[in-house]
């Protein structure tokens, strides 16, 4: 029952933990306000929305966090999403005996491709959020965003037949976009 209680205690929720975090200068707003200044399109704006949602964030716009558990948030998201698409590219690499030399040489690049976008995301939830380091926010996604780039013009080259990984691919460059708008907002501070 104690081993029980342990894991409870250390796998709480992400943002309870995010929550007590207090750096300096940095506005506590609403999810609807900060979706709405850091995302310039509908589509980011709903992103963000559903991404506080299911982060556990509390939606209310009489509720208010530190920009900085958002950011953490919609960081700690994309990683879970990044380490899914890496589990297909790599069961699509062990498991698909049709793929040609160019595609398998696409998805292996594209493994290599989502670990450095892995690196630059846990890099900024790790280092620069948790430690309200701001400064260079906005590179370290950029690279990490380019990267994520590469792979989904690997995905779209000519020669690839139907890539059924590529709406994945999509979804994290979204997933990073809607990240990195978040950090832009943090970057100034």
């Amino acid at each position: 029952m104690k081993i029980i209680i342990i894991l409870l205690f250390i796998l709480s929720p992400l943002h309870m933990a995010a929550a007590r975090l207090l750096c300096p200068n940095v506005p506590h707003l609403s999810v609807p306000v900060v979706c709405s200044n850091a995302c310039g399109t509908k589509l980011l704006y709903d992103h963000c929305i559903n991404t506080m949602r299911s982060g556990g964030i509390d939606l209310s716009p009489s509720h208010t966090e530190e920009i900085t558990v958002y950011a953490i948030v919609a960081a700690s998201q994309t990683l879970d999403s990044y380490d899914d698409t890496d589990e297909a590219f790599s069961i699509q690499l062990q498991q698909n005996k049709s793929l040609s030399g160019a595609e398998s040489d696409a998805y292996q690049g594209c493994m290599g491709d989502y670990a450095t976008a892995y690196n630059s995301v846990a890099l900024i939830v790790n280092n620069c959020l948790s430690n309200c380091y701001f400064k260079k926010l906005v590179d370290i996604y950029l690279n990490g965003m380019t990267s994520l780039e590469n792979c989904r013009d690997r995905m779209l080259a000519p020669w690839m037949k139907v890539p059924p990984l590529y709406p994945k691919v999509e979804r994290d460059r979204n997933k990073v976009l809607m990240a990195y708008l978040l950090g832009r907002l943090l970057q100034g501070l």
